[in-house]
């Protein structure tokens, strides 16, 4: 009894030992899918894993909704904001892209403005959702849920292409990413190099008319006035600062320009009436302003188009010509603008 014990004994060793190897998901055997795990750091230093790249994704933002597309996975977006089919020129870009899109076909669960709906998120069953670190609410209920965020912050441009990088990594994109932050680094390497640079001071105004409120030193937009050859007429290190008219006689720019706003957001202000951009007609709107929304690499047009309105040397034709080779460098398409 005690040898047929022992025979029954070594013979379901050799079977589980026989399973082990042939066990895909076995330790140390070749091809196991924990070889397959991708992962990639988002903005918040936080490693992000998943068993394989992501093929269905929901996106909070509209700028990331842009990145998807440059990366050329557009066919793995399940859910995005409801501003991509309200803005106008957004709208109209992405709907060359995706039919689903000019169908207004894809989901957006959200409540209005950039609150998403986290039922809805998870009705869609993403294995990845892309949003902004700001959007602390939503990513800590997703998490706890179980699904995967990966963050934003374009913070700079170095953040800009290394957040690009690395989600193009989650997003099996990493090739395309490469190409494009390669473009896109080498074209700012060449403007920092540049000798073209202007004495002008450029004073940016928020969007929808909020042309009191500017961006500080060490911002997004600090860093592509800068890229641009001029200079940032607020002086004060804070991201978002309020400031009063008496302020911007102070500072005194060159120029004004303003995002998602109209020019008469600023000529109807009776008390800016006397300033010297004002009075010279010195105040420019970013418009269309798909084409250099700068929390996304296109910062790097949004910097060209400022140093066209400071340089009358860097021509309207240099410019549009950038913008085209950029257009197709980033999306992988020509006679796209």
């Amino acid at each position: 009894m005690k040898f047929k014990n022992l025979l029954i004994t070594s013979l379901c060793a050799v079977l589980i030992i026989l399973q082990s190897c042939n066990n895909p998901t076995a330790s140390g055997s070749k091809g196991t899918s924990s070889n397959k795990q991708i992962t990639a750091t988002d903005s918040r230093g936080k490693i992000i894993s998943l068993p394989h790249e992501a093929m269905r994704i929901v996106v909070l933002y509209n700028a990331l909704v842009d990145d998807v597309y440059m990366l050329q996975a557009g066919d793995k977006i399940a859910g995005i904001p409801q501003q991509v089919y309200e803005m106008e020129d957004t709208y109209s870009f992405l709907s060359r892209l995706d039919s689903r899109i000019r169908n207004k076909s894809i989901p957006t669960p959200t409540f209005g403005g950039q609150s998403g709906n986290a039922e809805s998120i998870v009705g869609l069953k993403p294995d990845l959702v892309l949003t902004f670190s700001t959007d602390e609410d939503n990513i800590s209920q997703l998490e706890n849920l179980g699904i995967p965020v990966f963050t934003f912050s374009s913070l700079n441009d170095e953040k800009i292409l290394e957040e690009l990088k690395n989600v193009g990594k989650l997003l099996g994109k990493q090739k395309r990413a490469e190409e494009i932050t390669g473009y896109v680094s080498s074209e700012v390497k060449k403007m920092r190099a540049s000798r073209e640079t202007s004495p002008k001071k450029i004073y940016y105004a928020w969007s929808k008319g909020r042309i009191m409120s500017t961006s500080g030193k060490g911002s997004l937009i600090d860093m592509a006035i800068t890229l641009s050859g001029a200079q940032n007429a607020c002086p004060v290190p804070v991201e978002a600062p309020n400031i009063s008219a008496e302020t911007m006689y102070k500072w005194n720019p060159d120029l004004i320009i303003l995002w998602n706003s109209k020019l008469s957001d600023v000529y109807s202000l009776k008390e800016l009436a006397a300033l010297p951009a004002v009075k010279n007609k010195q105040v420019f709107v970013m418009s269309p302003s798909f084409p250099y929304d700068p929390h996304t690499v296109k910062f790097m047009l949004f910097a060209k188009q400022l140093r066209h309105w400071c340089m009358p040397e860097y021509t309207q034709e240099m410019l549009d010509e950038d913008v085209k080779e950029a257009f197709e460098v980033m999306y992988g398409k020509k006679g796209l603008i």
